[in-house]
Formats: structure tokens, sequence, C-alpha cells
């Protein structure tokens, strides 16, 4: 798929084939000449390197001539130095740094595709680098990604509701993706195109409308996040249970902190499947405190002692960092980081 970039390239070198081949077509009605007398006066006049006409030029035909150096000169000039400026910016090491991220794309797989590089989606990146989570940003704002670029970032420049688009940034490799735009319109439609292409993503959403939500959902989003809604709620809980939200932003967004709060899945060959919560003595085993268990696509917010643990069970658990690598360790290879 060709690039911005290479659009803009491809399309001034289609207009001045056109200029030449329309002021050619001029003298050669005018004159009455063959194609390549016309084409070479044509080339000369426009480059201005007057080597004079192959043959005497009527009255009409210097009129025309005239013309064709006031406006076609110009029109000539404007194109090359566009062009000149194209090249500037496109300077050997962002060629070659783009073919390279290229590559580095092709070999992803297990991350996350974050779509959009505003202010929500350098968020989402921000926490995906503090806790080592692979990703590709898509963004079509060619801005936002030489910004990316700069901070040797994943990044593709496109529409990232574009199948080719996808494709590329290796959704089939997936494991979700974050439909982090402004628009709530373009957010549901990329949740249905990447739903198409891989349905084992999980999909996140961002709603500007709260009454979008729905409609994300119904487009494949297993989740809807707004904003507004959200910070509207912190800023109440921060009035009303301010330790409560100072003791999640320790826990969930302070890089300063051991304390952190982590996803596991247990396996089909984990220790623990089979055995009671109070068996299995985690607290003393790993020393992290299992905070909920999601069994079976339901969600269990402190569990009982009696709770048996299954293959397949996700574990959200509390607990320094030490203790969440033995809990890891008792739950099988597969852990994510919230």
């Amino acid at each position: 798929m060709a690039t911005p970039l290479q659009k803009r390239i491809l399309y001034h070198s289609l207009r001045i084939g056109i200029l030449v081949l329309a002021a050619s077509l001029g003298f050669m009605v005018i004159e009455h000449w063959g194609f390549l007398d016309a084409l070479f006066m044509t080339v000369q006049t426009m480059t201005t390197v007057g080597f004079g006409a192959p043959h005497p030029l009527s009255d009409m035909g210097r009129v025309y001539t005239i013309l064709l150096m006031l406006v076609g000169v110009g029109v000539l000039l404007y194109i090359l130095s566009d062009m000149a400026e194209i090249f500037l910016e496109a300077n050997p090491k962002i060629i070659f740094g783009r073919r390279k991220m290229r590559q580095r794309i092709q070999k992803i797989e297990g991350h996350q595709i974050v779509c959009g590089y505003g202010r929500t989606g350098q968020e989402v990146v921000e926490h995906f680098k503090q806790n080592q989570v692979p990703f590709v940003i898509i963004e079509a704002d060619p801005a936002a990604v030489r910004r990316a670029e700069e901070q040797d970032l994943l990044v593709l420049e496109g529409d990232a509701s574009n199948d080719d688009v996808l494709v590329e940034a290796g959704i089939a490799r997936a494991k979700g993706i974050i439909c982090a735009l402004p628009d709530d319109t373009a957010n549901t439609f990329i949740a249905l195109t990447a739903k198409g292409m891989n349905d084992s993503l999980t999909i996140v959403s961002r709603a500007a409308n709260p009454g979008s939500a729905g409609k994300m959902k119904r487009a494949g989003a297993h989740m809807v996040i707004s904003p507004y809604v959200i910070c509207g709620r912190r800023m109440a809980t921060a009035v009303t249970h301010p330790l409560v939200t100072e003791f999640l932003d320790v826990v969930m967004h302070s890089p300063g902190y051991d304390l952190r709060m982590e996803q596991l899945s247990i396996g089909q060959k984990s220790q623990l499947v089979g055995s009671t919560l109070r068996d299995a003595n985690i607290k003393q085993a790993a020393g992290a405190m299992i905070l909920a268990v999601n069994q079976a696509g339901t969600l269990i917010t402190n569990p009982t002692p009696d709770l048996v643990f299954r293959a397949g069970d996700e574990l959200i658990a509390l607990g320094m960092e030490g203790q969440l690598k033995k809990l890891s360790e008792l739950a099988g290879p597969t852990s994510h980081l919230l």
C-alpha cells in the first residue's frame, strides 16, 4: 500500500506528464508539427533552455509559446519546488528507518495494536512501555507518526480501519487492539473490522459519547471506556474517599512503588488446579493476595477459602514484584501485568 509521501510524488509526476503532453498537443494543433518536434519545443520552453524552435513559428505559435512560458513554466516550477520539499523531508535515515521498523513489526506477535497516538493513545503507550507489553501504533497524522518514530516506537502511518494497514500491523498475531481515536464512529468501525479479521482479539474502545457504548459492543468491543465518565467518577471519589484514590494510584500508576496488581491465568499443568484457595495456601507460599477470580466468565470478588481452582481461571492478585513472580510460577507460564 502506497504511503501518503509516495502518493504525493506519484500525483506530482502525473501532473508534470499531463502538462507536458497537453502543451505538446497545442504545438501539434497550431503548427501542425509531429509529436517529437512538439515535445522538443515544449520541454525546452518549460525548462527555459532556449535552443530555438525546430521550425519557424507562426504568429499564433508565438502567442501560444508566450502563454506557455508564463503559465506552464510557473506551474512546473511550483510542482518541482514541492517535490524538492518532499525529498528533503524524506531523508535516507527516515526511509531506511521505516523499512527496518516494518521488518520488526513483521516479527512481533502476541502484541497490542494501539489505534491513534493522541493524548489517550500516548497514555496507553506509556503504560505498555512501563510494563514491557509489546505494541504497534497506527496513526494517520504524519506529525504524530514522526513523534512516535523519534521515540523509537513501532508505528505505522495509515488509516486504522483499513484492512491492509491492520494486516501490516500484524492483527492476525495480535492479542488485543485499543481504539483510542477521538471519533466514536471511527472507533466503532475499527472494532467491527478487527473483530472480523481476528475473532480472538480483545478489543477495548474509547467512547467520547457514553451513548456510543452499546453500538461499540455490538460491533465487537469487549470493553468501552468513556474518559469523561471515568474522570468524573475519579474526581468525585477523590473528594469522598481520598485514601482509596491514593491507594489505587500507588498500585496502578506509580512506578516508584513495588506494590503491583497483576492478572494471571492458571495453566493446565498448574499445581493449583483442583486445589481450594485454603489448601493452595497462596498467601504463605507466594505472599501475594488474591483479590478476585474470573471463573467460567464469572468474576468472583473476595473469593471464599472453599473456591476450587480450575485450569483457565484468571486470578487478580496484589503484591510485591517478587511475590507476584512466585505466584506466576504457581499458576503457570502465562501472566499479564495490569
